[in-house]
């Protein structure tokens, strides 16, 4: 780990600090030596706790949820504890290369977790940026205007302008030290700090940087939304010289101590292999893995992890690359899809009178991938590593206990999850209603070789992947052997060194392949279709969500049950709606932001939007992005959204039966919330207002039409958050009249429709 100073640090290497951290060697030499590279040779014993967390330390704990770009507080150290005459911050998932020694590789004896390594930090931006490619310094300086506004927000953004502490890790940009603002800087001051890099850009983007940089200057790009945008632009049109192999493999095993596997996985004990992007007659389906981990042992845990892994396949296989999905696109279809496996868990549950401990779920991590990008989504404590040559990171974080309590600032990760509820889960499949659900969407750029690596606790608990990892999965990103062996030996090891539960694990690997590479102009890349996605959602980062910080569930203190029940590894877990889903409700009540990079907060219904274009009521938006969407197309296909007002209620989409409704009374129908339409026609009145005609093609699952009304021989409305609930609801088949400016309040417009939700609306 990484020990940082608040004076210079004298110990030299193999001096034992506070009886147990070795000094391993300098981490830089620059800041007077205030870096260096300790161990840690008592991991199994918690370090010194904290009675209180310094403010430097805050920092760290504020930006806990962007696992991939910031280190994680492990210990913080008194002069008086270390024998120094600094106190140490102690950095775990610091930027640190980490290598086999060469005569370990050559001898091939010590196991997996033994023989000699090697550390230094990673090179910084500053270093690397004259080598890095086209693709990669752009997609270097993405991750820094993604992560601007979460450090402006923070008063830390003067990190960024450090070009010595960003440190490059092939495609992925990661934080050394954090600095705090005095004051906070502005893009200008940014540009300032990027023009100093353009004159070693290589040729194909030194053209557009140099524009863009003084477009910063002069305030044409006025805010950080605008910069992602651009940047994802440019990125789209070079990605245009990119190919890459992608090949994955996963399997589960039951475990030497259990008598069933509660964990499922896809594509089960069946490698694949695809290339990149495919060609134009192709049909290929887009390369998916999925890693399951039930919940409920004797209550049926593995039903739940295989009802996950069928719905989630059906939801997700079937996109094929011809579609050419948008990361924000991707990102909605990966929420709807496990919001719908949620549902139909919660519903079995339901059905059969589960209540608190006694209801199956399963936590999931899904990788799904749309050229150039790799999307991954998870809820729940399964998770993601990215690992490169020299790096393993875990890329997700844990929903649980620990991770909450590091994430409101209430302790250190490493005191948390000693805590006997620390390993206690906040949120899984089905066990609460798909309001309470948030999960996690990310992506990253397929730039550079690496593997990712998703798997479920059996494998992660004790850092097994993290000591496995350089000798087992790091080989294969300069190789060209099978994937299976080594997901089969990873299973192995997992039973040997843990041996506690089931083991699924899941490996892709991707080797990219980069041809010419067009010359961008100096000007402006942004289209229309593509700026929308990043300017619209909740964070200005969703075109890619490796360099945006993650919807994180963070959870306010709260009593948790001292004795929960024991989970499928040993460690607790807490049900919704029995111990911490008193917490989760109380979220709604409170409008929690789940984001840092957003004001707003954000709140996930039974049917999560799946298009490009989320609900626009009540955000403002730029005019470029009003003219790119008010062409409601004869034909498209939109999803019932109503925003939620200032007061917390729902206002439904209404649809009357005659475009002259603006001068002349008629019957208005509501739309349930998640409803899929089709326009049908468009018509301008006498008095210019411009009307478009829906028919509804389906309505959500679970939701009815015909409950018992509150008047007389009319069916109520299936939300009871309608404003009359007497009123009737519109029924897959009926069509009606509504205002275009009413579907941009209450609407979002679907690019991607299955066959259940084009239902009655199928050509």
């Amino acid at each position: 780990m990484l020990a940082v100073g608040d004076g210079p640090l004298t110990g030299r290497s193999g001096t034992l600090i506070a009886g147990r951290f070795l000094v391993w060697g300098e981490g830089q030499k620059r800041a007077q030596g205030r870096q260096q590279l300790w161990l840690d040779t008592r991991p199994d014993t918690p370090p010194p706790p904290l009675e209180k967390i310094p403010a430097s330390v805050m920092a760290y704990l504020k930006l806990f949820h962007l696992a991939q770009q910031v280190p994680r507080p492990y210990a913080y150290l008194t002069s008086e504890q270390t024998g120094l005459a600094a106190t140490v911050l102690l950095l775990d998932s610091a930027p640190i290369a980490v290598r086999l020694h060469p005569q370990t590789v050559a001898e091939k004896g010590p196991p997996p977790g033994q023989g000699k390594i090697e550390a230094a930090i990673l090179p910084s931006l500053a270093q690397r940026w004259p080598e890095g490619s086209p693709l990669q310094q752009l997609n270097w300086l993405r991750q820094v205007a993604a992560l601007w506004p979460t450090l402006i927000e923070e008063h830390l953004a003067t990190t960024l302008l450090e070009l010595d502490d960003l440190r490059v890790d092939g495609a992925l940009l990661r934080l050394t030290t954090l600095v705090a603002d005095d004051p906070s800087p502005t893009l200008v001051q940014l540009s300032q700090r990027w023009q100093s890099l353009v004159a070693t850009a290589q040729p194909q983007v030194r053209p557009y940087l140099s524009w863009l940089c003084k477009a910063l200057k002069e305030g044409k790009l006025a805010s950080d939304q605008e910069l992602v945008a651009e940047l994802e632009g440019a990125i789209h049109t070079l990605a245009q010289g990119l190919s890459a192999t992608v090949d994955w493999a996963a399997d589960t095993d039951q475990g030497p101590t259990r008598d069933r596997n509660e964990d499922a996985c896809y594509p089960e004990n069946d490698p694949r292999q695809q290339r990149l992007p495919s060609s134009a007659d192709s049909i290929d389906t887009l390369p998916l893995l999925l890693v399951c981990d039930g919940i409920g042992g004797h209550e049926q845990g593995s039903v739940a992890s295989q009802t996950a892994i069928k719905l989630l396949q059906q939801e997700l296989e079937p996109l094929t690359q011809q579609d050419y999905p948008s990361p924000g696109a991707i990102a909605q279809r990966l929420r709807q899809a496990l919001i719908l496996a949620n549902d139909a868990i919660s519903a079995r549950n339901n059905d059969e009178n589960r209540s608190a401990r006694a209801r199956m779920g399963t936590t999931v991590v899904v990788a799904l991938v749309h050229f150039p990008y790799v999307s991954i989504a998870h809820i729940g404590d399964s998770r993601a590593y990215r690992i490169s040559p020299y790096t393993c990171y875990q890329i997700t974080v844990d929903d649980d206990v620990a991770s909450r309590e590091a994430q409101m600032g209430y302790a250190l990760y490493s005191e948390a999850v000693q805590l006997p509820s620390g390993g206690a889960l906040i949120q899984a499949l089905g066990i609460s209603d798909s309001g309470m659900l948030y999960p996690s969407v990310q992506h990253l750029l397929l730039d550079d070789p690496m593997v990712l690596l998703l798997c479920s606790d059996g494998l992660s608990d004790y850092d097994r992947v993290e000591i496995l990892a350089p000798h087992l999965v790091t080989p294969l990103i300069t190789a060209s052997g099978p994937l299976s062996p080594v997901v089969a030996a990873l299973i192995q090891h997992a039973n040997r060194l843990n041996g506690h539960d089931n083991v699924t694990v899941g490996l892709m690997r991707f080797m990219p392949q980069i041809g010419p590479l067009p010359t961008l102009p100096a000007g402006s890349l942004r289209q229309a279709d593509k700026i929308i996605p990043s300017i619209l959602e909740g964070s200005p980062l969703a075109g890619d969500a490796a360099v945006t910080p993650s919807t994180r569930l963070v959870a306010p203190a709260s009593p948790v049950d001292p004795t929960p029940a024991p989970r499928r590894s040993g460690f607790p877990w807490v049900p919704f709606l029995g111990g911490v889903g008193v917490v989760l409700a109380a979220l709604a009540g409170v409008g929690l932001a789940l984001n840092r990079s957003s004001s707003e907060p954000v709140a996930f219904r039974p049917m999560a939007l799946s298009g490009l274009v989320p609900a626009l009521a009540g955000r403002p938006l730029p005019e470029a992005a009003l003219a790119a969407i008010v062409e409601i197309a004869v034909g498209s296909f939109w999803q019932s959204a109503p925003p939620l007002s200032a007061t917390g209620n729902s206002e439904l989409l209404q649809l009357g039966q005659q475009p002259a409704l603006s001068t002349a009374a008629g019957e208005t129908r509501a739309v349930a919330t998640g409803s899929v339409l089709r326009v049908v026609s468009r018509q301008t009145t006498a008095d210019n207002v411009e009307w478009v005609r829906l028919r509804v093609c389906s309505i959500p699952s679970g939701e009815s039409l015909d409950q018992q009304p509150q008047e007389t021989n009319q069916p109520p409305s299936a939300l009871p958050t309608a404003p009359n609930l007497g009123q009737r609801l519109l029924a897959p088949g009926e069509e009606g009249w509504v205002q275009t400016r009413q579907i941009y309040g209450a609407g979002a417009l679907l690019k991607l429709v299955t066959p259940a939700q084009a239902g009655r609306c199928t050509p």
